[in-house]
């Protein structure tokens, strides 16, 4: 059964999507890949350049999952200081390894957004790319503590990151109410569903097979080889990557409990005015504040603005999600009420316990990466490559993050109920911060 897009103005508007074929028989590779995402199609293209056999398989299309619902936005600086990062591995590994690890980290980060434009040149992807840079600004003052740590925390290890004052936020933005903020310059925006395809595209062009609407129900190794078995198919693999983040299932023990997938909500408004679009974004960057319930948003190829939040029920939003994005819009851009939307989707977003993506390798030639925590636009597209390098036999202690064990959320079962709970006191909390700046 072919699992149906969202309706969203991703899947409305993208370039269209390579031919691929749903698995059929039974086939061997050197590596099998499960995900059709950034991440998934990011390792199939470096490892097929190499000359390694790969094959690919989704559930759903290319770009079915987060890949293709997210809002866009190519983001260099990671959810918490390097400093915070640095604290928490030298606990764990010891000050020396601790502060190594944190430095490839935060150094992987700071190019992030620079790897994926470079990818899209190199491979020609047509996806609306934009380096204009990423606005970030505070939406109270309690949380300008925080804010002014992680702009040092970046600024030192080398990210290209300028501080604004409120006005220069306003003007830069169109936003009301917002405080002082900061512009990381090597920030960007793609069109995501148009990238993905981009990926699949230069993946099938170096030799990789995509295999769709191949749910793999079964994995298993046996005399060193992994055997990944679907309704219609099999393969037959040395090595296998598991690429599903947000969307992992019960194939591999605990990982989908290893993570909270928490809901995105984006509307993609009509088509702005000149009046509008003159005023909104003007120099054309991403925008997110620092409200425990995120407003993101941008301004697309053709002049719509993609703003995002949290979502509070499932991926299909409710009457109630929609509610919320609208009151987020009037909130941001209250000069223009008449803001009507043609498009609301939702997505998962993948958040870890640390708040850091992590790398698995539970067993001998099985190789997990996950946990964007909201940055997988760009982080996912570099988690590809060293998943890619891991299988090409790069030793764990070369890379930029750890190789940890899986483990389970705390009270995972429970995180539905939590979320429905929290998001209103957060949002709460976010109002009274933004009345105490605005008076």
């Amino acid at each position: 059964m072919t699992l149906p897009l969202p309706d969203s103005l991703w899947a409305a508007t993208a370039n269209p999507c390579p031919e691929h074929t749903q698995l059929r028989g039974d086939i061997t590779a050197d590596v099998a890949i499960v995900g059709a995402g950034f991440t998934g199609l990011r390792a199939a293209l470096e490892l097929s350049q190499q000359g390694v056999s790969v094959v690919v398989v989704d559930a759903g299309q290319i770009g079915w999952g987060a890949s293709g619902r997210n809002g866009g936005q190519v983001n260099p600086i990671g959810h918490e200081s390097p400093v915070a990062t640095e604290k928490k591995w030298s606990k764990l590994y010891g000050a020396q390894r601790g502060k190594e690890l944190a430095n490839r980290f935060s150094q992987m980060y700071v190019n992030a957004a620079d790897e994926l434009f470079d990818l899209v040149k190199t491979h020609n992807i047509q996806c609306d790319a934009e380096q204009n840079g990423w606005i970030r600004s505070v939406h109270g003052p309690a949380a300008e503590a925080d804010f002014h740590d992680m702009f040092k925390g970046w600024h030192d290890a080398g990210a290209d990151i300028e501080m604004l004052d409120a006005t220069q936020v306003e003007q830069m933005s169109g936003c009301k109410g917002y405080g002082l903020g900061w512009i990381a310059k090597r920030g960007g925006t793609v069109q995501p569903m148009s990238y993905v395809r981009g990926l699949a595209d230069a993946a099938l062009k170096a030799g990789a097979s995509i295999h769709c609407d191949t749910r793999i129900d079964t994995l298993e190794q046996h005399n060193g080889k992994w055997k990944l078995t679907s309704p219609t198919g099999s393969i037959t693999a040395d090595q296998v990557l598991l690429c599903t983040n947000g969307y992992s299932d019960s194939l591999y023990p605990n990982l989908a409990k290893s993570v909270v997938p928490v809901i995105s909500i984006q509307a993609a408004t009509q088509v702005l005015t000149d009046e509008q679009s003159a005023e909104i974004l003007p120099g054309r960057q991403t925008f997110a504040d620092t409200r425990r319930v995120i407003y993101y948003f941008k301004k697309t190829a053709e002049n719509r603005l993609v703003f995002g939040s949290a979502g509070i029920t499932a991926e299909s939003p409710s009457t109630s999600d929609h509610e919320r994005i609208m009151q987020g819009l009037r909130t941001v851009y209250p000069q223009f009420p008449e803001l009507k939307v043609d498009y609301i989707w939702g997505g998962r977003i993948a958040v870890t316990l640390d708040h850091l993506p992590h790398i698995h390798q539970p067993a001998q030639g099985l190789h997990i990466g996950l946990g964007y925590n909201g940055r997988g636009v760009a982080m996912s597209t570099v988690m590809g490559r060293l998943l890619a390098e891991t299988a090409m036999g790069k030793p764990a202690d070369d890379l930029p993050l750890p190789v940890s064990e899986i483990k389970n959320y705390p009270f995972h079962r429970f995180h539905r109920t939590g979320i429905r709970l929290l998001v209103p006191f957060k949002e709460y909390c976010d109002r009274r911060e933004a009345q105490s700046q605005s008076q």
